[in-house]
């Protein structure tokens, strides 16, 4: 009767959980597809990709809506000597930018901890300082509350029967931005003074160029940084009679977008189950795993058929 009962192959749900195999590959297929969905929603833009346009841009926000705040000097105050250190409180992660009587007069980065301090150069007499603060698109927020300043200017020299004029600096590069390797040039214009002109550069890089102007104009340095950051440019002019002028600015240098692909070890298109591979191996693994104990279920109830029949 027993031997009768065996004949060399398994039964179908009596030695092997076939009901568990398809319950366990429902489940990984379930998973597989939640993770692609996942994958193909979340996976960013894969740029460039052939025979597509890839764009990358900066959703404009709202302005900066606080503003900043002259600290030093205080208002009403008299200097002989320029230039004066400007500092004063201001919204963290803004660029501030100082103006005397309406004219540019330096640009720097506001602190983490909320707070500015550049040089500026003044005009002899009364100069009202102002400072306004701008995000990275060039927006600006309210102006700070003025602060007269008045530069007490010893007797300008005469040289050759030249009468010396005030030397100061322009510019209309207050923030200048670029890419790193990739040269940068600036440009400021020498006004006043009596030639020929020293024109120092401090790049904020460590870097610094010295050169000679032998009249006022346009000036232009080009430099190359290594590096992204936000730099700060001091530019110093000394005239032939010794008479300095200083300039403060800002250069941001962003990261050049790095092309996704090979260089990052994966050539998938957006949506790719870059992350769902081990599913995959649990999958195949199961399969196996049941093939090989259906395999040993069969070679158990040979032997124990031989035995019967013996």
């Amino acid at each position: 009767m027993l031997g009768n009962e065996h004949f060399g192959r398994v039964r179908p749900h009596r030695h092997t959980s076939y009901a568990g195999l398809l319950f366990g590959l429902l489940v990984s297929g379930l998973l597989l597809v939640g993770a692609s969905l996942t994958v193909s929603a979340a996976a960013p833009a894969v740029n460039p990709q052939s025979g597509s346009v890839g764009l990358i841009g900066t959703v404009r926000g709202p302005a900066p809506s606080v503003s900043a705040t002259i600290l030093s000097p205080s208002d009403g105050s008299h200097t002989s000597s320029i230039p004066v250190t400007v500092s004063g409180a201001c919204p963290a992660g803004t660029f501030v930018t100082i103006e005397k009587n309406e004219v540019f007069a330096g640009a720097t980065v506001c602190r983490d901890d909320g707070t500015f301090s550049l040089l500026v150069d003044l005009f002899a007499g009364a100069n009202r300082l102002v400072a306004r603060v701008s995000d990275a698109l060039g927006q600006f927020g309210p102006d700070s509350p003025a602060v007269t300043v008045f530069y007490d200017a010893p007797s300008l020299d005469r040289t050759a029967g030249t009468v010396g004029k005030q030397l100061f600096l322009e510019t209309s590069q207050t923030v200048l931005g670029g890419n790193p390797g990739e040269q940068i040039a600036r440009t400021i214009t020498i006004v006043g003074g009596v030639g020929p002109y020293a024109v120092s550069w401090d790049f904020g890089d460590y870097a610094t160029s010295l050169s000679s102007q032998t009249g006022e104009g346009a000036v232009t340095a080009r430099h190359t940084y290594a590096q992204p950051g936000t730099y700060q440019v001091i530019v110093r002019v000394t005239d032939s009679l010794g008479n300095t002028a200083y300039l403060q600015v800002v250069t941001v240098v962003n990261g050049p977008v790095e092309a996704y692909g090979a260089s990052h070890g994966l050539g998938a298109l957006p949506g790719a189950l870059v992350t769902a591979w081990p599913l995959y191996g649990l999958a195949v693994v199961m399969v196996i795993f049941f093939w090989l104990g259906e395999r040993r279920e069969l070679r158990k109830l040979r032997r124990r058929h031989l035995l019967l029949e013996r």
